[in-house]
């Protein structure tokens, strides 16, 4: 239960290191008159980018220690979505609080609402092309377990481009 905990943790710490990435640079969006919504699309597409690649990249080494049997953790393929869907839970609870109770015009639920668009933020450029509707939250919030997922599955199937080029480079077509 430990290992678990703490390997959901990952994908917990990766996000909300994105989140801090995109809220240091969030300054220089904000400060543009123009085409501020684009650069902040640009900005959040730029953040999702690094996320993808830092958190995948935790998860492939993850999968591929837990893949071993020296290890006496399960694993199983789709352990990966279960962990980025558990360390994601979080978020997603927050998430859920504000579609119940934000109310567009409230002053007092102001700071909450900055804060929920702040947490989502690198991920806005889907929340934004699928204009802020309750499914885009919900596509982007699924897109983390999936980012956990592939990584997950790359490395307990031990998916390289090395392996797959080596693989073919042995096969000889007319021996077989």
């Amino acid at each position: 239960m430990k290992n678990f905990i703490s390997s959901s943790l990952k994908v917990t710490v990766s996000y909300l290191a994105s989140v801090f990435l995109f809220s240091f640079f969030l300054i220089a969006p904000l400060s543009m008159k123009d085409n501020q919504y684009l650069w902040l699309s640009v900005l959040s597409f730029i953040v999702f980018m690094f996320l993808w690649s830092y958190m995948g990249q935790q998860m492939r080494k993850l999968g591929a220690y837990e893949s071993k049997e020296v290890v006496e953790v399960k694993a199983y393929p789709f352990k990966g979505f279960v962990y980025g869907l558990v360390g994601f839970s979080p978020l997603i609870l927050i998430e859920i609080v504000y579609f119940l109770i934000y109310q567009p015009n409230s002053i007092s639920l102001r700071f909450f609402h900055g804060i929920v668009r702040c947490l989502f933020g690198p991920m806005y450029f889907i929340i934004r092309g699928l204009n802020y509707t309750w499914y885009s939250y919900l596509i982007a919030s699924i897109s983390i377990p999936i980012i956990a997922f592939v990584g997950y599955i790359i490395g307990y199937y031990d998916i390289s481009i090395t392996n797959v080029k080596n693989k073919k480079e042995n096969e000889d077509f007319l021996n077989d």
